[in-house]
């Protein structure tokens, strides 16, 4: 039988240091729900991704959904097609309109050119994607954002650790989302992030993630269960000592 040759083949840290790093979960029993381990990956992935904050959840889809939803947009958003079917499908089920703008043909990012044209009086936000690392051309995309009064969110699932002049990807647009399955450069098996420097979108997403429970006698949304398992993210927490 002919070996398999897998495009990407996930890093593993050795058993022994993983099987450690986890054992406090055994002695605790504290498995889901925000504890310690889940907590601490989100300090130090802000610290990674240049931002106040990030808000974990158990994939970069819904990572994507849920913000913007947390976000409160109505109506048309400026997308890519060149990008895995997540991102068109997160605005869809968000309840938005996508709407597709071209790419540049050097690196596959959204061409700033000719987002103008396609923005309506409808369009709410412009949800480009770094593309295999390249990032977006963040600076002629956030003038016409001004300029038109419109929310930017990027899809960074292809850009973590990835800086430009000295600025993290993290920290571009109103929110970025990125992706940490097991076929990106940094993973967490199954998982995904939100980084946004507004506590009202981060308060709204922590409730969003969790069933919509705000609280333990109000629940303020309908809402799926989209938390991250701490022992996923023990991989990065184990990688970092």
């Amino acid at each position: 039988m002919p070996q398999q040759i897998n495009v990407t083949r996930s890093s593993m840290p050795p058993f022994e240091e993983y099987v450690e790093e986890i054992r406090p979960l055994w002695e605790s029993r504290w498995l889901t729900n925000m504890g310690e381990k889940h907590c601490q990956l989100e300090q130090q992935l802000a610290e990674k991704l240049g931002t106040g904050r990030v808000s974990l959840f158990t994939n970069g889809h819904m990572a994507l959904e849920l913000l913007l939803k947390a976000m409160g947009l109505e109506g048309e958003v400026l997308t890519t097609p060149f990008t895995f079917v997540s991102t068109t499908h997160a605005i869809c089920r968000a309840g938005l309109t996508p709407v597709f703008c071209d790419v540049k043909e050097s690196d596959g990012t959204l061409d700033p050119a000719k987002l103008e044209e396609r923005i309506t009086p409808r369009t709410c936000a412009i949800l480009p994607v770094h593309v295999y690392g390249n990032l977006c051309d963040t600076e002629a995309i956030a003038a016409i954002a001004k300029k038109h009064g419109l929310k930017v969110i990027y899809d960074a699932a292809h850009a973590f650790g990835v800086e430009k002049n000295g600025r993290k990807a993290g920290s571009f647009g109103d929110a970025a989302m990125f992706s940490f399955h097991a076929t990106k450069v940094f993973h967490t098996i199954e998982g995904g992030g939100v980084c946004c420097d507004d506590p009202e979108v981060h308060e709204t997403l922590d409730h969003l993630r969790d069933f919509g429970i705000q609280d333990a006698e109000h629940v303020g949304y309908v809402a799926p269960n989209a938390k991250m398992c701490p022992a996923c993210g023990c991989f990065w927490l184990r990688a970092r000592g």
